[in-house]
């Protein structure tokens, strides 16, 4: 059984919204691009049958939010229905850094391998 890439989903969703610039994982060694969206993935087994095949992943995807000049509200709206969307819940916080706005966004769910559906806790 294939557990379900989310990293993949995660591109799709972001690179989905034409406001987004430049989509990554790394932090950019020039900021020439905003807004700017770097993302990370986590995930970790919820529910494994008896031959460990992992039926349920439990997934984590963290995406900050950088850009340069005015506000980043409505873009993280945006991002936050794409990723309601695919049934995941999120939460967001302003975080802003140096001469750059940021905002952090937060998303959770658990994907069924199986099924591909996604539940929450």
């Amino acid at each position: 059984m294939e557990i379900f890439n989310m990293k993949t989903e995660t591109v799709r969703l972001l690179e989905s919204i034409p406001e987004i610039k430049k989509v990554t994982t790394n932090y950019p060694s020039t900021w020439n691009a905003f807004p700017t969206a770097i993302y990370r993935t986590a995930r970790k087994p919820h529910v494994a049958d008896l031959d460990k095949n992992e039926l349920q992943s439990e997934w984590t995807i963290n995406v900050e939010l950088y850009g340069n000049s005015g506000s980043l509200t409505e873009l993280a709206n945006d991002v936050t229905e794409k990723f309601n969307s695919v049934g995941f819940i999120g939460s967001s916080k302003d975080a802003n850094t140096a001469d750059l706005k940021r905002v952090l966004l937060d998303f959770t769910g658990i994907i069924d391998n199986v099924t591909k559906q996604v539940y929450q806790k």
